[in-house]
């Protein structure tokens, strides 16, 4: 009988080799593949994995090792390829089948994605992430067979809310305290562990007398959405009190939107590339006061950095419209409409109240000077033409019973329909057919550069809002080219919005309250041609004069307020609900 092998009298180099030479080849190369992709070296944990390959070749995990090393450097094309060699040796893996429909789904082909989703959701059905996901696919396509088992896909996400992406359920139900839930759960452990990491305490003094630094960190600093509402809030800062800095993580090129935010900033920093931990420490060392988080849990967001505590306030603003759910977020930024009183408990953060309306908008953006016509655009030139020129996904059969009942009863109407790929017009001319629609009066918009976008917003007559996530950027565009928008309010903020914006270009008229309402006053709208008329010539006389497109006022509200919240800190009191009247918010 062999004797166990006895190391303790060796050194610890010696006893390494000796226990490295006791572990078979494959298992060292496994553990060093592993290491490797621990610090990042892909190609190394690749090569690695490849010769234990050698040894193993029907082992289903080495090669979705592989697989995920591609995946780490958007090398999709190859990751399917050892996917697909996984796939083969274990058919019915919902793992692999899973991370499939994901590379799909990465690479824009939603339609094949899907049917590996669902698999995955017959197999495995109480898998979160892998609802979540299919979810999202569904409602890019508008497949509202999405919303067939809505109550038992909901419940899934609600059992394992760190699972999943938040911002596709604020598309797919309005319910605040369920996307709470989500997000305090997903972002609760991460959170914790990183602050920490690092102190609460700042090395700085109170800003009584001196400028105020106020750090924005985005990725969007070039022709987004969020800039075009943006650009004239950099520029009108005031410089005598405050200090800006940029923190840009995003890769596009050099660009027009980002030079004029730059020409606004006193310091800007390329924080791409860079680690949340180094981000949180440099922001630190640039003295800020204030961190404005511009993305919460939108598209390439980094919401990890504050949870460094990157500056003594924290501020989630604008890109993203719901709770974040971390404990180092200090305030949301919103108003009395988007976030009532009973709204409060669906939010982690402590509300920032602006007076009049949360979002900011450019005054200086100029009305493209050539404009096209109907015909131009395919839209017969006589009709009424309700316009949904919200992304698509943000539909819903709820909307879309009102819209196709309100052809029905709208005489040569149609509904103007903001859809790119194939697949999408195909699905929504199939949702219109299933209630008496015929295609031709649906009329397809493409994706176009932005300026072309907005010379046509003004051939519709009548904006129809969606419900769970109201229109948002396009509602302002939309009154800004003087077109109505007829919305209804839910719960949550991103429901909420619409009718926020319309208010405060002084024509809350166009609120209604319940379905019913919403149907009324689209058709009376569409009927009553004077009415119509009036109201989009009051629309057009109000941009100069209501507080939507005032955005020097906006501003000076803005930095009226974010400095309420610092002094605060600096009186040594927590953050609380806040607002510029005087007495408790």
């Amino acid at each position: 009988m062999n004797k166990p092998l006895r190391t303790k009298h060796l050194s610890k180099s010696a006893r390494r080799k000796l226990e490295a030479e006791a572990v078979s080849p494959v298992v060292r190369l496994k553990a060093e593949a592993g290491q490797a992709f621990v610090e990042a070296d892909y190609k190394r944990a690749r090569d690695l994995a490849s010769q234990a390959l050698m040894f193993e070749p029907d082992n289903a995990t080495l090669h979705a090792e592989i697989a995920s090393s591609f995946m780490q450097e958007k090398k999709y094309e190859l990751a399917l390829k050892h996917l697909m060699g996984a796939l083969k040796l274990e058919p019915l893996n919902p793992k692999w089948l899973s991370a499939i429909g994901t590379i799909l789904f990465l690479m824009d082909r939603l339609g094949d994605a899907v049917g590996f989703f669902e698999t995955v959701y017959q197999l495995n059905p109480e898998n979160a992430m892998n609802v979540s996901r299919l979810v999202q696919s569904q409602m890019n396509l508008c497949d509202w067979s999405v919303y067939d088992d809505q109550k038992n896909k909901l419940r899934i996400l609600d059992n394992d809310p760190a699972n999943g992406d938040p911002f596709t359920t604020l598309l797919y139900v309005d319910d605040g305290g369920f996307q709470k839930k989500r997000v305090v759960s997903k972002t609760k452990k991460k959170a914790t562990i990183s602050e920490r990491k690092v102190t609460r305490k700042f090395d700085r003094t109170p800003v009584a007398g001196r400028k105020i630094r106020v750090g924005y960190f985005s990725c969007d600093f070039f022709n987004h959405a969020t800039m075009f509402l943006m650009a004239r809030h950099f520029e009108l800062h005031d410089r005598d009190k405050f200090e800006i800095f940029i923190y840009d993580y995003s890769e596009e090129p050099d660009n027009v939107m980002r030079q004029r935010v730059l020409r606004s900033a006193d310091c800007y920093r390329q924080i791409q590339g860079r680690k949340d931990e180094d981000v949180a420490v440099l922001a630190r060392e640039d003295g800020l006061d204030i961190a404005i988080d511009l993305k919460g849990y939108t598209k390439d967001a980094r919401p990890a950095i504050f949870g460094f505590r990157v500056a003594p306030v924290q501020i989630s603003y604008l890109g993203y419209p719901s709770t974040t759910g971390m404990p180092t977020m200090d305030y949301f930024l919103a108003d009395a409409i988007t976030v009532p009183k009973e709204g409060r408990r669906h939010f982690s953060e402590k509300i920032l109240y602006m007076p009049n309306c949360y979002q900011v908008n450019d005054n200086s953006r100029q009305y493209p000077e050539t404009r096209p016509t109907r015909a131009d655009m395919g839209l017969p030139e006589d009709a009424v033409v309700f316009c949904s020129f919200n992304n698509h996904n943000k539909v819903s059969p709820v909307e879309f019973d009102i819209w196709m009942d309100l052809l029905k009863q709208v005489d040569n109407s149609v509904l103007w329909f903001l859809a790119a790929s194939d697949i999408v017009r195909a699905n929504i001319l199939k949702e219109a057919e299933a209630r008496g629609v015929f295609a031709d009066r649906i009329v397809f918009a493409g994706r176009c550069s932005t300026p072309d976008h907005v010379a046509r917003l003004s051939l519709a007559d009548i904006f129809l809002d969606t419900f769970a996530c109201n229109a948002h950027t396009t509602a302002s565009e939309m009154l800004w080219s003087g077109v109505p928008v007829v919305t209804k309010p839910g719960e949550q903020f991103a429901a909420r919005v619409a009718a926020s914006i319309v208010s405060a270009v002084g024509c809350p008229e166009l609120i209604a309250e319940t379905d019913e309402e919403y149907h009324a006053l689209a058709l009376r709208l569409a009927t009553q041609p004077e009415e119509l008329q009036a109201l989009r010539e009051k629309l057009k006389a109000n941009i100069a004069t209501t507080p939507l497109y005032n955005t020097e006022q906006y501003v000076r509200d803005f930095e009226a307020l974010i400095e309420k919240a610092i002094l605060r800190y600096d009186n040594g009191l927590k953050p609380d609900h806040l607002s510029l009247a005087e007495g408790k918010v």
